[in-house]
């Protein structure tokens, strides 16, 4: 959250009559260590990451886009775990992952 908050206090301060919308905010859910180290991602990790930037964006009213809505099988290399394939709140299969129990 502090690299996102970082990121629009950034944009919104050279652009401050503006509205600064997030177009794609989001949390891997998992990694072959390509560009993402794997200990950092996972259904929880995206849980919690989205929890506290819905939160906040009420908070300061702040229109945010969630990226996004299904996992992409088809993206990235041919490893299972390429992280583009894994931004999804919900799985391949059309399963929820834990984020949406957040009402997305």
């Amino acid at each position: 959250m502090a690299y996102t908050r970082e990121n629009f206090d950034a944009v919104q301060s050279a652009y401050p009559n503006k509205q600064v919308i997030i177009t794609e905010a989001g949390w891997a859910t998992a990694s072959n260590g390509r560009g993402i180290p794997p200990e950092n991602v996972g259904e929880l990790f995206q849980e919690t990451y989205l929890r506290e930037l819905l939160d906040w964006a009420e908070e300061e009213e702040i229109l945010v886009y969630i990226f996004e809505a299904f996992d992409e099988n088809w993206k990235g290399s041919d490893h299972p775990l390429e992280p583009e394939k894994h931004w999804g709140t919900y799985r391949a299969d059309r399963s929820g992952k834990p984020a949406l129990s957040l009402q997305l």
